[in-house]
């Protein structure tokens, strides 16, 4: 890293912290508005993430490496094939909020001004476009109206379907010092789990999983009921009251009733209730959890009907606030990144379509919108798109039914993927593959949840022959004809032109107007200070604070929800198996990001969960036979079974495979006691060498919201069983292992080593004799290490074969060999593998310590036969582990959180372990003084 003193943003979550960078060191930027110098641990490992394993350095046609010219013409002339012998809809794009605003706007512009394919769709698709949709049919435009600053002063902060402790620990970490600041101001965390967010909530509510619209009508009924609802708001600004008081006056949408559907106490919904309705302001956050449904739209719909219903919006304090999951997702949505928009904001209108046509001399302009992300891949399934450019992102592990996506891709006729590197799932299908540069490597704009547009500076450079994305693009598109229109010399030049572009929106109530920065000059943009956009006379003013909205009228649209209610496929078949049903919720961990390709290769963000790893109720496990720590069989029973009253729901791809069964997934079975019964909880992020194809997505359902497109990964069902008899294996060393299993196997970054854990059924052997444990030992070792001849293992269970470095150790749970260096004097533990008929539980921390060191017999057995709990990470940030505490209380006397803090630093960073610590603390120190009573 060069040595120098700038600022850039973050490129991780839609929180858009700013960062600097001073002299190779990367730290919060205290003079950002986002963040104030705050980091989550994500951030502060910024550094670690620079070290990307397995960099893709130059372009490669059919695997081998050639010029850019060869592949931006391979590119181009397949592009002109495929126009020619099938037209522009046979051509697709599928980009990412990981990009930047100015590649966006490239990608945007050749796609939908000059190939003329709408087939533009980003995987923003898949976390906030039920948002964007909401927001159109409210506002008519897709505007966020809240900023961080209100939740300095409002009133009540309502969470909904985010744990925004793990997922925004920035933003949460502001909660938390606004209500420091003031004791009065309550938070309401509503969700099915209860999770660290929900445990620092005034007040939780449990709903069952997609009762979010029913929670939302029954509180337009109660403010009705109670007189709280701003008639002179409504009246002046909205348009539909009528129809949507009307639709929540059934008995269905009593208080009673409405806590009975939700599985939550009158009482508590009462006090939800009041509190909305006589607080002078509030701010309903919110995220995944309303997004991710079949009815995503309608639930954010409903959101935002309680706030204009209310008047709690154009003030201060108040508002709906939907947070985004990625750095630029706002700047996606702003350029046009999505298949249902056009640029700008704007949509196929015909003043919007004239405008855009002359401001690109667009000679292909699209007219109407197109495939949005599942349909996008279905449309590649069927042979209907014959050409696919993926950028920055890695749909064969993030959208849903991955193993057909994974078909899809498969057999797609050219598939061009622009990476940082080539060991991505999706990577390995490419027939073209262009190296892109990355975070730190190329500059330019990224606008954060709050609308707030912040520059992203490089400051290192690109390895091999990496190019900024826009670059590619802009290659490309000239190589297809178009020279002037793709003659960007820089950043600043993309940026000038998109914000003319936005002048499409000047004298017109929408929002996003940039037009004044279409003039700015090159040292401008290099020196661009964090600034939210409107940019026009009165944007301190809070936005929609004169009511004017986006629509045909200038009034917002009260949209009544529709009440949607499905069912399973194959309920009926399993309930005969004798296998209940579980409610599977996906979502994020606080430590990783996506699909791993970015993060899972960093130790201090692979600590807290280590392998594919499935929650249940500690209850529900015991009632279910299960074990903690098992290895369970988990399958799908789905597809959905779709309710009448909405039959359009789309489901484009059968999840059985060609023989006709449906796919399952081997995971860890862990307890969280903050999950109701019925449900079970899986991070999406396993993917890769981290994860094989135990991932999650291989068993969602591709249903999705008929308005927004976005799949609903939250509320699909499954069955879970033991997995069958198998030889459970941990090995721990530099090298990959030659072979491992298929069934199950996972790689977690280690201090000291790569730690690979895995599984495999019971091998079946022909002899009428089954095999001793010793043949099954030679057996592993040929598979998965070298071709060892047969291995004795004397009575005293501890032999050294004279031929072999490694020494192996026979345990009452199974066996352990040890890898030496006999290449010098004295011997060094350079690997550590154990293989057992029954999960192993050995203390991957207490073994890491070996590696690197001479050898110890004593101390090898002592840390095989430690009969000691694993430790389990609490706080990533500064690694402090669970054990850690318990020693600092039991050991040294530690009593309270301020000392823990001083000791340890748990909790003083991103915050996002407070709740546990403080949890654990106060359970060790009750412990404690019992016993010296």
């Amino acid at each position: 890293m060069q040595s120098l003193n700038i600022q850039s943003a973050c490129p991780y979550c839609g929180v858009g912290c700013g960062i600097k960078i001073c002299n190779g060191k990367i730290e919060g930027d205290v003079n950002h508005p986002a963040n104030k110098g705050a980091l989550c641990v994500k951030g502060t490992a910024l550094t670690d993430s620079l070290s990307m394993p397995s960099r893709l350095l130059y372009p490669k046609v059919s695997q081998q490496e050639v010029s850019w010219d060869t592949a931006t013409s391979a590119i181009s002339d397949k592009i002109q094939q495929v126009l020619a012998e099938s037209g522009p809809e046979a051509i697709g794009m599928y980009v990412s909020g990981q990009l930047l605003t100015e590649d966006y706007y490239v990608a945007n512009k050749l796609m939908k001004g000059f190939i003329g394919s709408a087939n533009i769709d980003t995987n923003s698709r898949l976390c906030m476009s039920s948002a964007v949709t909401a927001h159109i049919r409210a506002f008519g435009e897709d505007v966020v109206p809240v900023t961080y600053d209100d939740l300095d002063v409002t009133d009540l902060i309502v969470i909904v379907g985010a744990n925004t402790a793990w997922t925004h620990p920035v933003v949460f970490r502001r909660i938390q010092q606004a209500r420091d600041k003031n004791p009065s101001v309550k938070l309401v965390v509503i969700d099915p789990r209860k999770t660290v967010t929900a445990e620092q909530a005034d007040l939780f509510l449990p709903i069952a999983n997609d009762g979010d619209i029913t929670l939302f009508n029954g509180l337009i009924r109660y403010m009705a009921d109670n007189g709280t609802i701003d008639s002179r708001f409504v009246e002046d600004h909205t348009n539909g009251s009528e129809e949507l008081l009307d639709a929540v006056s059934g008995n269905e949408f009593q208080l009673d009733e409405v806590a009975c559907q939700l599985g939550v106490d009158v009482q508590s919904l009462t006090t939800f209730y009041r509190w909305f309705s006589v607080s002078p302001t509030a701010i309903t956050v919110f995220c995944q959890g309303v997004n991710q449904a079949i009815d995503g739209t309608d639930k954010a719909n409903a959101i935002i009907n309680c706030h204009l219903l209310s008047g709690k919006i154009g003030k201060q304090g108040s508002g709906p606030f939907s947070i985004t999951g990625q750095p630029n997702a706002m700047g996606g949505r702003e350029v046009g990144g999505l298949a249902t928009q056009l640029a700008a904001h704007r949509g196929f209108e015909p003043d919007a379509l004239n405008f855009v046509r002359d401001a690109w001399d667009a000679p292909n302009l699209v007219q109407t919108a197109g495939l949005k992300a599942v349909d996008l891949f279905d449309a590649v399934a069927r042979g209907d798109i014959r050409f696919l450019w993926i950028i920055a992102t890695n749909p064969a592990v993030s959208l849903p039914n991955s193993a057909k996506v994974r078909e899809a891709l498969a057999q797609c006729e050219c598939l061009v993927v622009s990476d940082i590197s080539a060991d991505t799932d999706t990577a390995c299908y490419a027939d073209i593959l262009l190296p892109a540069a990355g975070w730190g490597e190329k500059s330019g704009m990224v606008t954060n949840s709050e609308r707030c547009m912040t520059r992203q500076r490089a400051f290192m450079p690109a390895p091999g022959s990496a190019k900024p994305d826009w670059k590619i693009l802009a290659d490309v598109g000239r190589k297809l004809g178009y020279d002037e229109a793709f003659s960007f010399n820089s950043e600043a030049d993309i940026f000038r032109e998109y914000a003319a572009l936005t002048a499409v929106n000047t004298n017109t109530p929408f929002k996003l107007d940039l037009s004044v920065l279409a003039v700015m000059s090159d040292d401008e943009y290099i020196h661009w200070q964090p600034t939210r956009w409107p940019l026009t006379h009165g944007a301190s003013q809070p936005l929609y604070h004169d009511g004017a909205f986006a629509t045909s009228n200038g009034k917002a649209n009260l949209v009544v929800p529709a009440q949607l209610h499905s069912q399973q496929l194959d309920s009926e078949q399993k309930k005969e198996q004798g296998l209940p049903l579980w409610s599977l919720n996906t979502g994020r961990l606080r430590d990783q990001w996506h699909t791993m390709t970015r993060t899972g290769h960093i130790t201090a963000l692979a600590q807290s969960e280590p392998e594919p790893t499935v929650y249940m109720h500690p209850v529900s496990i015991q009632q279910a036979g299960f074990t903690v720590g098992q290895l369970v069989v988990m399958d799908t029973a789905s597809p959905f079974l779709l309710a009448s009253t909405f039959s359009d729901l789309h489901h484009p791809f059968d999840l059985a495979d060609s023989h006709g069964r449906l796919p399952s997934i081997i995971v860890r079975l862990q307890s969280n006691d903050g999950l109701r019964r019925d449900q079970v909880f899986m991070s999406i992020h396993w993917a890769g060498v981290f994860g094989g194809s135990n991932t999650v997505n291989y068993i969602v359902a591709a249903a999705v919201d008929c308005l927004s497109g976005q799949p609903a990964f939250k509320s699909n069902q499954v069955t879970i069983r033991p997995a069958p008899d198998m030889w459970h294996g941990l090995y721990l060393g530099e090298q990959t292992p030659v072979s491992l299993p298929t069934d199950c196997c996972s790689y977690q970054k280690g201090w000291r080593s790569g730690i690979w854990r895995f599984a495999q059924k019971v091998p079946v052997t022909t002899c009428s004799t089954p095999r001793s444990d010793d043949q099954v030992l030679a057996m592993w070792l040929q598979k998965f290490f070298v071709n060892e001849k047969q291995l004795e293992v004397d009575s005293v269970g501890v032999s050294l074969p004279t031929v072999s470095k490694r020494l192996v150790i026979e345990q009452t749970w199974g066996y352990a060999v040890i890898e030496l260096n006999v290449q010098g004097e004295p011997l060094v533990v350079t690997g550590i593998f154990a293989f057992s008929e029954q999960p192993i539980a050995l203390d991957v921390a207490v073994l890491s310590e070996l590696m690197g060191q001479p050898f110890s017999l004593v101390s090898v057995l002592m840390a095989l036969n430690d009969g000691s709990q694993p430790s389990r990470l609490i706080c990533s940030c500064f690694r402090v582990t669970d054990q850690q505490i318990i020693h600092a209380v039991e050991k040294e006397g530690v009593g309270s959180l301020c000392q823990l803090q001083k000791q340890l630093k748990c909790g003083t960073n991103c915050g996002s372990c407070l709740p546990e610590v403080e949890q654990q603390l106060d359970l060790l120190i009750a412990s404690v003084t019992s016993r010296s009573q």
